[in-house]
């Protein structure tokens, strides 16, 4: 048998180098295909998280769609000046209970959609219309709850309780307007 011989020739620097730019083109490939990916998975997982949150909001407002009918042809919630003596709730006791459930439903909703979590027009598109009619029928509800807490009436000088169905109402009105 003949001795196999392997002859290395030294390598230079630009050969080297040449070898390195290579390897780091195939790594800049790799990179690139990987954050392409990584972008569609995340844009997918941000559709399926926004699907299920509509779901269940579809399913909050099916919940409560009893107690809207009963509140929308319940009249007005009260008699007289809100902090007067002649004040006084004209609502029986289960609509009360309703304007409760109802509103502590569209202010979670409208905290979904002020907050970002859900998107605000794409809801709105959805539930707008009902969203600024909930509203309407519950603004003296909620205003005479703020009264009976002791916080201020209006956003504007500060109310807390049920301040994002109150500002997610507005914004509908505006966007429907």
């Amino acid at each position: 048998m003949e001795s196999v011989q392997v002859a290395l020739n030294p390598l230079d620097w630009s050969g080297v180098s040449a070898i390195t730019s290579i390897l780091m083109l195939f790594i800049n490939i790799f990179l690139l295909v990987s954050i392409i990916f990584a972008y569609r998975t995340i844009k997918e997982e941000v559709k399926n998280r926004d699907s299920s949150l509509l779901l269940w909001a579809m399913d909050e407002i099916s919940k409560i769609k009893p107690d809207l009918s009963l509140i929308h042809n319940a009249g007005d919630y009260a008699i007289g000046e809100l902090g007067s003596e002649d004040h006084a709730v004209a609502w029986p006791q289960e609509t009360v209970d309703a304007a409760y459930r109802v509103s502590i439903v569209m202010q979670r909703l409208s905290y979904m959609a002020m907050s970002g979590l859900i998107s605000k027009e794409h809801f709105a598109k959805m539930w707008g219309p009902a969203f600024v009619k909930a509203w309407d029928s519950l603004e003296s509800y909620i205003h005479h709850k703020r009264f009976l807490n002791g916080e201020p009436l209006t956003l504007a000088e500060g109310a807390y309780s049920r301040n994002d169905f109150e500002k997610y109402a507005l914004y509908c009105r505006e966007l429907n307007t």
